[in-house]
């Protein structure tokens, strides 16, 4: 009966068209729809003008009995009125085929664990080469897997990652895994090569004009990936910041939208914000008139919109803001409108991929007893390819030519050229010779182009040019600050003290904007020492004092403290620190003198970090009078800087006061060394602590640590999980009081998770606990690593000083990870200072709460999590 309902209540692609909302001005009208494409996810067009589609019938699962459901269509408009009535099967039987890119004559695919080639060579319009090109990409939801293959302006093609990563290697072909985890991959299908790249996207990737890459996640609707991974390897000394992501993101996590639909939002915490973002593309067409021309776009299918954000550059990287306030791009009153992805066409328009699909929720997000609300099941074949364009527009086709108005065309001509492996001429636009100089152009005559963003590629290319060091340098003064980031990216490919100057005049030029100062940073893995004497900027100062440290070259040391200021000291401690070094081993003691009185005057986080460096005499009892009366995570962080004896019962003091968070850090820092460790087995023999209140992963660490035997000893066997679960299981019985229920949240859960205000948001997004059934919440909350989010999987990374750490891996690069753990303490460690890193097999979430919560108050904990939005 629900089908047949739901069938009849499908709109036609007509009644969606007359109900769409878009911009004034502008038109949309049908490109193709079923039968020609069903479900679709995501479009290309090759030379011919031919569409390329990845149809994904079997999301959000396969239909029972009948196997993988994804196939590729080849579409074509053979009468020329802007229609793709002709559909031809390329390839079916691909198992949640998501993406598709033409290249040399078939198509690149993304697939369930598989980049795939594709491509008829008998010419009967079905694939006869199947080959796979990269495997080893996660396969875990259907929605957090690799996609969205795109060929860079490098010449490159980059896949976004999905969220899960991977381990990839060739598929046809030897050669070594890469780790993708929290990185994108690239390869290059010329000469072969391929790497992680930094940051990552989940289900969207795009570039504008000029090479710069733009992905989005779930929540976050545009992230800039600003400094390529290339740059991070060569100076092993800099710890990266985190890839820039909304700007217009608040508290609840995503930025507002607003639909004109009366959508169904799983966790209501997200109604009226991105929960689904996807697609994000910068629109390069020449169809629609300026205002839109590099502007981004985000598709939000449970929305049934797309939302629009204008880019104001800002030295190294962009604002973002929207378009309008309160009013979308285009937006749909009808929830079958499912945008999904968006491309530019050959004839310029911009094309929107709508799935047509009733649900866009996948089960795995939706609680057990929710489930029959949605239609999961329901009708998969309908599909629309959308067009925009402005009113009185007529169509007509780009020329595939480097010199186009329309960027597809740009981008095509290039693919050819590639391919063929020939070189054009010089094209005569500033957008044809940014692709002309990856393509082999004259890169010293382009460093001196007109245009900025096509200075900007030559500065690339220059840095595998050794005669080009004086012209590089030359950029330094360049009007761009754009320019003048790459310059000093660039410079750094050089050895040479000639940079320091250039370098110090791009520093002191736009010493605000963080991607600037670390461009220089990435230029002197070497050099920093001689550079922070010709810088002005404090903060400049300070981060290159950093890279000193973190170097501990003695000569260098030296160097860098002719200049004994507060930023340069501040600077030199946090680079040794990162690198269990102390400031008081490479300066005079007389510099720190007055450190201890400042930190119990000011006790400003700052301050109390810097006794971390301090020398122990003074340091120590600061530190120890501020354990008994402010024990914040910056003390114990400071004190357990200091590999002394007196460390350990200084920090276990005051255990039995102590609030959740802080015997959370105490813990992580006792953890860190083995003389730690052995303390803390003799607190649990003397009965001054309970073996239950370690935690699940330091418990781990001891029984599997250097004093092995006496932990076994000391620490009885962990109770199984199902005991655990079949003990509590009355609770889901019983009617909890949810506002008792806050109080227990508030006291064991809040280092990692927040509901509403109350919590730090470090783990998984738990706000739509509401729709969890009981029965999932037990096992979620009582057996939490029994399914692990490879995106909060506890890493035990030792280091080669002795200390062990643990977090999840928030962001890495080529020299640096950062692992986070509760209360969004974080820990940057350099890649160069890591002897081995392992999964510990644990959630973020630990084990053991029934230590602390017993069976009638976890009935209250479920009532919160289930109810929280009613109580006052």
């Amino acid at each position: 009966m629900m089908l047949s309902l739901l069938l009849l209540l499908q709109p036609s692609p007509e009644e969606i068209r007359k109900g769409l909302k878009i911009d004034a001005g502008l038109r949309v009208e049908l490109a193709a729809a079923e039968p020609e494409v069903q479900s679709p996810v995501a479009l290309a067009f090759d030379e011919r003008g031919r569409m390329w589609v990845a149809e994904m019938l079997d999301y959000p699962n396969p239909v029972k009995d009948k196997g993988p459901q994804g196939r590729v269509k080849l579409l074509e408009d053979k009468d020329g009125d802007g229609r793709w009535e002709t559909a031809t099967v390329f390839a079916d039987g691909l198992l949640m085929v998501n993406g598709v890119l033409p290249w040399d004559g078939g198509v690149v695919v993304t697939m369930a664990g598989t980049l795939l080639y594709l491509k008829d060579t008998d010419g009967d319009g079905k694939a006869d080469v199947r080959r796979p090109m990269f495997t080893g990409f996660a396969e875990q939801n259907p929605q957090l897997r690799a996609s969205f293959p795109t060929l860079g302006l490098d010449g490159w093609i980059y896949v976004a990652n999905g969220q899960r990563g991977g381990k990839i290697k060739p598929g046809d072909r030897e050669g070594a895994a890469v780790d993708i985890t929290a990185q994108d991959f690239r390869f290059d299908p010329v000469g072969g090569g391929y790497e992680a790249v930094t940051g990552f996207g989940q289900f969207g990737l795009t570039f504008d004009d000029w090479g710069r890459r733009f992905v989005c996640t779930n929540r976050n609707h545009l992230i800039h990936l600003v400094t390529p991974n290339r740059y991070f390897a060569r100076n092993p000394f800099v710890a990266a910041p985190p890839p820039k992501g909304d700007d217009n993101s608040n508290a609840n996590g995503a930025a507002r939208v607003f639909p004109i639909s009366a959508n169904k939002t799983l966790a209501a915490r997200h109604a009226g914000r991105f929960t689904a973002s996807c697609g994000v593309t910068v629109y390069t067409g020449d169809a629609l008139p300026a205002p839109y021309r590099g502007a981004v776009f985000t598709c939000e299918p449970t929305a049934n919109l797309v939302h629009m954000e204008v880019l104001t550059p800002t030295g190294g990287s962009f604002d973002a803001r929207p378009a309008k306030e309160g009013v979308e791009f285009l937006a749909s009153p009808d929830a079958w409108f499912r945008p999904v992805s968006l491309q530019a066409g050959p004839d310029g328009a911009f094309y929107v991929v709508d799935m047509c699909r009733s649900e866009v929720e996948h089960p795995e997000w939706v609680p057990a007893d929710q489930r029959h609300r949605y239609d999961f099941d329901g009708p998969r074949t309908n599909g629309r390819i959308w067009r925009i364009a402005p009113e009185g527009w007529t169509r007509k086709m780009s020329k595939v030519d480097l010199d186009s108005p329309n960027g597809w065309a740009r981008a095509t001509a290039q693919r050819l050229h590639l391919e063929k492996k020939t070189k054009p001429d010089e094209p005569k636009t500033p957008e044809g010779r940014a692709r002309w100089a990856w393509l082999g152009g004259d890169i010293e005559k382009l460093l001196d182009d007109p245009h900025p963003g096509v200075r900007e590629q030559a500065l690339q290319l220059a840095e595998k040019r050794p005669e080009l060091l004086e012209k590089v340098a030359a950029r330094a003064d360049d009007p761009d600050p754009r320019v003048r980031w790459q310059a000093a990216l660039s410079l750094g490919a050089w050895n040479d003290e000639r940079i320091l100057a250039p370098l110090a005049k791009i520093a002191d030029a736009n010493p605000g904007d963080r991607w600037t100062r670390l461009a220089v940073a990435t230029a002197v893995p070497t050099r920093a020492g001689a550079l922070l004497a010709l810088v002005k900027d404090e903060t400049m100062k300070r981060e290159l004092a950093s890279l000193v440290g973190a170097r501990r070259d003695p000569a260098e040391l030296q160097l860098a403290l002719k200049d004994p200021s507060r930023a340069v000291l501040m600077g030199l401690a946090e680079g040794l620190g990162r690198r269990g070094g102390r400031l008081a081993d490479v300066v005079d003691p007389a510099l720190l003198r007055d450190a201890a009185d400042v930190a119990l005057k000011t006790r400003t986080p700052e301050a109390i970090r810097f006794l971390a460096h301090a020398p122990w005499e003074s340091a120590g009892p600061a530190l120890a009078s501020l354990m008994e009366s402010d024990p914040s995570a910056d003390v114990v962080a400071a004190l357990s800087a200091h590999h002394r004896g007196e460390v350990s019962p200084i920090l276990m003091k005051g255990w039995k006061a102590y609030l959740p968070a802080t015997r959370r850090e105490v813990l992580e820092a006792m953890g860190r060394r083995a003389e730690r460790q052995e303390f803390l087995l003799g607190e649990i023999e003397a009965g001054r602590m309970a073996p239950g209140e370690l935690g699940a992963n330091l418990a781990r660490t001891l029984l599997n640590g250097p004093h092995k035997e006496r932990a076994r000893k000391a620490l009885p066997a962990p109770e199984e999980r199902q005991k655990v679960l079949d003990r509590y299981k009355p609770a889901l019985a019983m009617k909890g009081d949810p506002a008792r229920g806050r109080e227990i949240f508030a006291k064991n859960c809040v280092a990692c998770h927040r509901i509403g205000a109350l919590g730090t948001p470090v783990g998984p997004d738990i706000s739509d606990t509401v729709f969890k059934s009981p029965e999932q919440l037990l096992i979620d909350i009582l057996d939490p690593s029994r399914v692990i989010d490879n995106n909060y999987g506890v890493y035990n990374v030792r280091m080669k000083s002795g200390s062990v750490l643990s977090g999840f891996i928030a962001e890495q690069t080529a020299s640096s990870l950062r692992l986070r753990r509760g209360e969004g303490q974080e820990d940057v460690v350099l890649r160069s200072d890591i002897d081995e890193m392992r999964g510990s097999g644990l959630s973020l979430m630990p084990e053991g709460l029934e230590k602390a919560v017993d069976v009638a108050q976890f009935a209250d904990l479920v009532a919160f999590l289930r109810g929280w939005r009613e109580l006052k």
